[in-house]
Formats: structure tokens, sequence, C-alpha cells
């Protein structure tokens, strides 16, 4: 694939003039691997930020249309929005990569995917922004942190008081409803949304259903100490043909696999500057996750290869992980930052479960981790930029784990250009699925761990109108865990290396115009073995233009291109997956005030392509709806 193709996404009239250009050009403030946040442009770091203005004139449904967009991030979701939906950075497993929802981890440890995320749970209505920050965060976020971090941002309480209903429809059945308040009740400020989304069958044995809660609330104790808390409930009803079945093209049992899941967040933070050289941050969070499937399983590809069947199953599994964070910031002297700090977290899980002609999968597992960590940022020449950090983790039953990370960033004023390098390591404790699982857990596993080196440059022209940046990065991973037929468990074996090209530019000649592009090239490779990895397209892509073409209208093109990948499904073994290309559009008319209509078409050219074997994607997808402002 030697183009690049990608999303337009358009600059919105929901915003009045002033606020609309103020949103574009304002560096946002990056809190994902930051200690304290910094600006973006003053980050070592190599940071993707999806604003919440691309959000809304995406008139996206799911972060993971969203993701899509990332340079360095490959998305798969076999049977739309009813299958898993898995995120690959950099050539990473979906379960190397950590995922938070306001700085609150949010994988879960009991499923079969090694802790992975699955981000079709996740609607967009209360979403602010999104980071995503590719390479190992352990010497922040501990345990987990391999591939990268993505954190998901909520909104928080505005003084003007904005509210909103809205109403959409579309084909296959899709429905969606959103109700969001934000303002202010005396000193507290408040975000508070509820959504359902009905998602109807785009694809056939595929159905998606969502009902989320969400409440963000802030109140100052004085001009110095804030405390802000945030909860969020979601449950989803999905069916989908099972993993590696072949899908509704190629699955010989034609029911589909079932799932119930419900997610609830809760978090309470205390933010205190007692002098003005120190300031500390206390956090509790909670995450709570219970999880009911039932799957018809997967027939033999062959009468005579029986033991390549993968059984039907019943689970009922349940995961809770409660965290307190306490961090001090220091500034002795300007340009210095120190923080100190340290986390205990506390992760409980169990499942319930049968598998036919095998038996029961039930199991529990308890973990506790403390972890002390310190972190350092220096700004003491100008244009020259040095953070650092390394954290100790104390985990139950496991030799504890160092984690180190240090970033450098020189900008050359005179020229617009801005140097970087990161080195770091980072480690994954086995998930409880992989420990304790009575079919193929193994006790006996060992942490996998990584460690990432990257440089790279930013170049900004035309007085910041337009902004290059170039990253090379080089990944490698060891005791990755893999299934291991011959003894019909989980086994550390594979040691595999990622290494690869991101190129990311934007053009913005005026406030009304930007035009953004990307492109991936990522070569992952299993060391000393002539495996393929599956699921990992070598070249990705994207471009995108954002135009406001009237004060009451936007209008939004998104394109995308991935190449061929290798998959796999138990009817047809591996096979290779052709490459794509898929365009969206969107409008929105804004056709009195406080009123608004929008229409958004996702493939309409109807791209006939599979993100795994026998799952095709779905059709043109038109969706169309009014919201209300007041």
């Amino acid at each position: 694939m030697g183009f690049i193709l990608g999303t337009c996404t358009v600059v919105s009239a929901q915003l009045p003039s002033n606020d609309r250009d103020a949103s574009i050009t304002l560096d946002p403030l990056v809190v994902t691997g930051e200690w304290p946040p910094a600006p973006l442009s003053l980050t070592t770091s190599n940071v993707t930020v999806i604003q919440g203005d691309r959000i809304a004139d995406r008139q996206a449904d799911s972060v993971t249309d969203l993701l899509r967009q990332v340079p360095g991030l490959h998305v798969d979701q076999p049977g739309a929005r009813g299958g898993v939906s898995s995120v690959y950075l950099r050539g990473a497993d979906p379960s190397l990569t950590m995922v938070l929802i306001d700085g609150i981890k949010v994988n879960d440890l009991t499923n079969n995917r090694g802790g992975s995320f699955d981000f079709s749970t996740l609607n967009t209505g209360s979403i602010e922004r999104i980071e995503v920050v590719p390479g190992p965060l352990s010497a922040v976020y501990g345990s987990d942190a391999l591939g990268g971090v993505i954190n998901i941002i909520t909104r928080r309480g505005s003084t003007k008081p904005n509210q909103q209903i809205e109403l959409a429809g579309g084909r296959f059945g899709h429905f969606r409803t959103r109700l969001q308040a934000q303002g202010q009740l005396g000193d507290m400020d408040y975000a508070l949304s509820a959504a359902y989304l009905d998602n109807g069958e785009p694809v056939e044995g595929s159905d998606f259903r969502n009902v989320t809660w969400h409440a963000n609330l802030g109140l100052p104790l004085s001009d110095l100490m804030e405390v802000r808390w945030l909860a969020r409930y979601s449950r989803s009803d999905s069916e989908v043909f099972p993993n590696a079945s072949g899908g509704p093209e190629l699955a010989v049992f034609r029911d589909s696999e079932e799932r119930e899941i419900e997610e609830l967040v809760l978090g309470m933070t205390l933010d205190h500057d007692p002098l003005s050289w120190w300031t500390y941050e206390l956090k509790l969070g909670l995450f709570h996750r219970r999880e009911d499937a039932v799957s018809p399983g997967v027939a033999p590809p062959a009468p005579d290869r029986p033991f390549e069947a993968v059984p039907g199953s019943e689970s009922d599994a349940a995961f809770q992980r409660f965290e307190l964070t306490w961090a001090h910031t220091l500034t002795p002297l300007d340009g210095v930052d120190v923080t100190l700090g340290a986390q205990a977290q506390f992760e409980d899980g169990s499942n319930r479960g049968n598998l036919a002609f095998i038996g029961p999968t039930d199991f529990d597992f308890y973990r506790e981790t403390y972890a002390p960590f310190l972190h350092v940022r220096l700004a003491l020449i100008k244009g020259l930029r040095v953070q650092g950090g390394v954290r100790a983790d104390f985990v139950d039953d496991f030799d504890h784990e160092v984690s180190p990370r240090v970033g450098v960033a020189y900008t050359i004023a005179a020229t617009g250009t801005t140097l970087r390098a990161n080195w770091g390591e980072g480690f994954k404790v086995p998930s409880f699925y992989s420990l304790s699982d009575p079919v193929v857990g193994n006790a006996d596993l060992v942490p996998e761990i990584s460690k990432s080196v990257e440089v790279g440059l930013t170049q900004r022209l035309w007085s910041e109108r337009i902004t290059l940046r170039l990253s090379v990065f080089y990944n490698e991973f060891e005791n990755l865990i893999d299934f291991d037929l011959m003894t019909f468990g989980l086994l550390n074996r594979d040691d595999v290396e990622t290494k690869g090209v991101e190129m990311y530019l934007q053009v913005q000649p005026w406030p009304e115009l930007r035009f953004n592009s990307h492109l991936t090239y990522v070569d992952s490779d299993i060391k000393d073995s002539p495996a393929e990895l599956r699921n990992r397209p070598r070249w990705r892509g994207g471009f995108d233009i954002n135009w406001r073409a009237l004060p009451v209208l936007s209008l939004n093109l998104a394109l995308l291109a991935v190449g061929d990948s290798l998959d796999l499904a138990v009817p047809t073994g591996e096979r290779e997956l052709d490459a794509y290309a898929r365009v969206d559009v969107a409008a929105t008319w804004t056709f009195k005030p406080n009123w608004e209509l929008f229409l958004a078409v996702d493939n309409i050219l109807d791209a006939d392509y599979e993100e795994a074997i026998g799952f095709p994607a779905p059709g043109i997808n038109p969706r169309g709806g009014v919201r209300a402002r007041f």
C-alpha cells in the first residue's frame, strides 16, 4: 500500500466562532504519563490527542471509530459493534496496552484475552478528549503498560449551563438517544450524561445494545484545594458469532455468542496546593466489571480433526480493582519539578463457568501491589527539556519489578524544530485467567517485559500553521504468553520485536480549514521463528480535512486505508486478509439557534472487506438525527 488515506473531519458549527477557533489553537494539557500535567508542545513523549471538536465532527458512536485515525494504532472489530474491539499499538498485543478512564485502570484480568480492554463498550457522549501515548509507561502506571496507554478523559462542568438532548436513527435498526447537562450549582461544577444505543444488526448474527450513565462533579474547598468525583455505569448486551468461527459466512454452528457486561467506574481526586512550591494529589479509584457469556463453540474443520474444535462454554466472571495513589510535586526552582509518590492496588477476580466435554472452569484470585515512584522534569536550559522516572512494583507472589523511563526534547527556536528521544522499560504480571484457569492456566508463568527506544522530530513552519512529526521506534518484548497445543496450556515462550516509522502532518492555513495526514509502517517479528504475527498490517495511513463551510454548516469526510494482514479461523486455518480503504462522511446543519440536524454515512462507497475471516464489514450505513441545546 503505497498511498495515504484517512479522515476528513470538518470544524463543526456547533460552537460560536470564538470558541471554535480557541478549541483549535489552544495547546492541550496532557495528563497521561506526566507529573504534573504539561502542554502538548512541552512533553518529550509522542502523544496523540483526539479533542472534543473532532469527536463531535465525526458523529461517531464508538471510541473504536475514533482510534482508527491514530498514527501507529491498528483496530479490529469482527462482527461490527457486537464483536470484541481490540487495539494493536505499534504492533503490540492488545493485552499489552493499558486503558484508563480519567486515570483509572479499566483492564479486566479475568478475561481469556490476557486482560485486554474491549472498546466496543465505550460510547462517545461524555468524552472530552482521548490521549494515546505509545511505548512502555510502567514507570508511571506499573503492570500492563508495556505497549502504551490510552486515556479516556471525560467532560467536566462549565460556568455556563449547557443542556442537550439528541435522537438519532439509521439503517440496520440503529437507534441512539443522549441526554447531557453541564453547568454549576453554587461552587460545584457538574457534567451529567445518559445514553442509550441499539446498533441493530449491521452484520448477520451481530447485535449490540448499551446504556451508560456518567457523572463528573468538582467542588473547590478553598482557593487552594479542590475535590472531584467521577461515576460511570455501563451495561452492554451483545451477540456475535464466536471468535475464529468463520463468522456468518463460514461458521457451521449458526448460534451467536451472547454476552452481558456491566462496568462501574468510581473515582475521587483531591488536589491541594499548600505552598507555592508544593502540590499534592490524593486519588482513589474503583473499577468493577461483570461479564456473563454463553458461546456455542466452533465446529471442527473436518470430521477427522475433532481436536481443532472449540467447545461450547458458559462463564460468569467478575473483577474488581481498588487503587489508592498519593503523589507530591515539589518545585524547588523554576524549571524543576520533582514528584514523589506511592500507589497501593488491590485486585480481586473470579469465574464460574463450564467448558463442554471438559468440565468446570472455576477460579478465584486475589492480588495486592505496592509501588513507590519518582519522577523528575527539568527545563533549566532554554529549549531543552528532560524528564525521567522510576517505579518499583512489589506484587504478591512475584519478584519486585523496577521500571525506568527517560525522555529528552530540544527545540531549536530559529527553525521551529524539536528533536526528541525516549527510552523505557515495562512489565506485565500474568493475568488471573492465565495463572488460574483450570484448563489452560499455568501458575508458573513469569511477567512479560518490554524495552523500547524512540527518536523523532517535530517541525513547525509558517507561523505554526504547519506541523510535521516523524518518529522511528523499536520495541522488544520478552516472555510473551501464548497457548501451546502440545501441553494444551499457556506458556512463556515468544520473544517479539516491532520496529517502524510514523509520520503525522497538520496544515491549518486559517481557522476554518485544517488538513491532517498520517502514515505508519510497522514490522512485527517473532524472534527465531518463521511464524508471522496475526492482525498486524504493516502499512496503514490516512488524511483529514476539517472545514467549516458556512457558519451554520459543517461537513466531514473520513478515509482510512489498511494494508493486508494475517488472520486465523478454525474452518480455514491461517489466511491473509486483503487490504482495504473505507470512506465515511458526515454533515451538521444548525437550522435555527440551538437546533441541529446531523447526518453520517459510514462506508459510503460500500467497500467490501473483512477485519476477521468470514466477518464481512457492514455495507453503506447511513445515520441521522436531531440535537437540541438549551
